[in-house]
Order: structure tokens, then C-alpha cells, then sequence
């Protein structure tokens, strides 16, 4: 992403309605899946960004963070995250295999131009059992000016993104679109936007400020969608939330373990 949106995320993320939301979906999914920190768990979160996601997982378990920009880098720093691997997700994840019980990976595939490299990298570091948090945009038609300010080479559908995690020895516990009572609007800001602007310089929509008791409302609009998203699928969304779980080694796969 543009290095200016990693000040803008580290000014908004304890207060702005999407971060806020984001890191409500994480906490549920985490205390729903039964992660925590009695069990020594260690969690990889793999493009942390500014780390206001890694500060929560710190609640869960031994949590690493993953990061390639020194601009972002810098932010974590700050934040007093020191167990963070400077590493490209393009490549292979400097981790042993079977190291973590879980993994996210949020907004992140969107950025690369090799997803599925990145999705065996974080199956392979993946324990037997564990969980691995994905989400990701949806839909090519809400393609605007916020993808292009933070880089993303594509938006997916809930086909797409299963199908890229078919053939990985896991199993799907959730997938749906998410976001969805804010598709309309969103849709509708951002071809405004693309339609109204004349800067060159491409913006994410969280330069956009906003009246505090609007901020307020969508924080409530959202989290309560997303306690919903604990028992239904919407049909469609703003993003898609993904959750697999590594399947059982077999025997043969402990056999190569053991030549190891």
C-alpha cells in the first residue's frame, strides 16, 4: 500500500468503524474457536500491518507478526511488538512446519501476485487440528480508488477464493461474504467518488472523515452483523471471511516427518 496509509491506519484503527470491526471479528472467531493462552498456543498473524490485530491475538497465545514494510515496521515499534519476522509473502514463510495453532491472513492475498503460494505456505505452518482466519475483498464491481491506494491486484468471490483452497489439505468451517448491510453504500460512495474526483493520487477510503455519531452507528451496524455472521452466510458483501482447519496428518505424512 501507499506508505501514507500506514499513518492513516495507525491514527484510525483504535477508533475508526471498519477497524473497529475487523478486530471484533477476529476476538469472536478466536474465543468461538476455542484458541487461548492456557494452552501455550502460539498464532502467526502474516501481514500485520500497524499491529493492532497482533496486540489482540497477544490475548490468545505467543503471537508472531509477519511484515515486509519498514514503513509498517516502524509503526509496530512503536507499539512495543517485538516478535515480528521481516519477511516477503510472496516467498516462503520463515517458520517449521506444524508451528502454529493459528494463523490469519486478513486482507492480505489481495496483495500478491501468487495467492495460493501464500495459502500452502500458511497450511504447511499450520499445526494438525489448527485454525487459519482469511479474509478477503469481494467483488470486482466495488473495485475503486481505495484498491488502488492499497495495492490490491484483485477482489475475489466465494467461489474463487474456495476453489484456490481446494486442493490444500484443510477443511472449510466458514465461508461468506460479510459487510453486507453496507454494500449498497459503499457501492454507491465509491462510483461517486470515481465519477466526482480529479486527483491523480489514489486514496483509500479511510482518509474520508467522519461525524463521530455516524462513526458510532456503523460500529453498531457492524458488530451486529457480525454476531450474526456466527450463524448465517450472507449471499454477499463488501469482504469474505474464510476459516479453515488443517486436517489430521496421515501416515504417511508422519513418516516424512519422522525422516526429517
Amino acid at each position: 500500500m501507499e506508505n501514507d496509509e500506514y499513518k492513516i491506519s495507525y491514527d484510525l484503527e483504535e477508533s475508526y468503524w471498519w477497524f473497529v470491526g475487523k478486530q471484533f471479528l477476529v476476538r469472536d472467531n478466536f474465543k468461538r474457536l476455542a484458541i487461548n493462552s492456557f494452552n501455550n498456543d502460539k498464532i502467526l498473524d502474516i501481514g500485520c500491518g500497524t499491529g493492532i490485530v497482533l496486540k489482540i491475538l497477544k490475548n490468545f497465545g505467543t503471537s508472531f507478526g509477519m511484515e515486509l514494510s519498514s514503513e509498517a515496521i516502524h509503526f509496530l515499534i512503536r507499539r512495543d511488538l517485538k516478535l515480528i519476522a521481516r519477511s516477503d509473502a510472496n516467498q516462503s514463510i520463515p517458520f517449521k512446519n506444524h508451528t502454529f495453532a493459528a494463523i490469519t491472513c486478513l486482507d492480505v492475498l489481495e496483495h500478491l501476485d501468487n495467492d495460493l503460494t501464500l495459502l500452502r505456505e500458511a497450511v504447511r505452518v499450520c499445526k494438525p487440528g489448527g485454525k487459519i482466519l482469511i479474509t478477503v475483498p469481494a467483488f470486482d464491481i466495488l473495485w475503486s480508488a481505495h484498491d488502488e491506494a492499497l495495492h490490491h491486484k484483485r477482489r475475489y468471490t466465494r467461489k474463487q477464493i474456495l476453489k484456490k483452497v481446494c486442493p490444500l489439505n484443510c477443511t472449510v468451517i466458514k465461508a461468506s461474504y460479510y459487510n453486507t448491510c453496507l454494500f449498497l453504500p459503499i457501492f454507491t460512495f465509491r462510483k461517486l467518488r470515481l465519477f466526482l474526483s480529479k486527483k491523480k493520487h489514489a486514496r483509500s477510503d479511510f482518509f474520508l472523515p467522519l461525524p463521530e455519531w455516524i462513526n458510532k452507528m456503523l460500529i453498531l451496524l457492524y458488530t451486529a452483523e457480525l454476531k450474526l455472521l456466527r450463524y448465517f452466510s450472507f449471499p454477499f458483501g463488501v469482504s469474505i471471511l474464510l476459516i479453515l482447519q488443517k486436517l489430521e496428518l496421515d501416515k504417511t505424512d508422519n513418516e516424512k516427518i519422522d525422516r526429517k
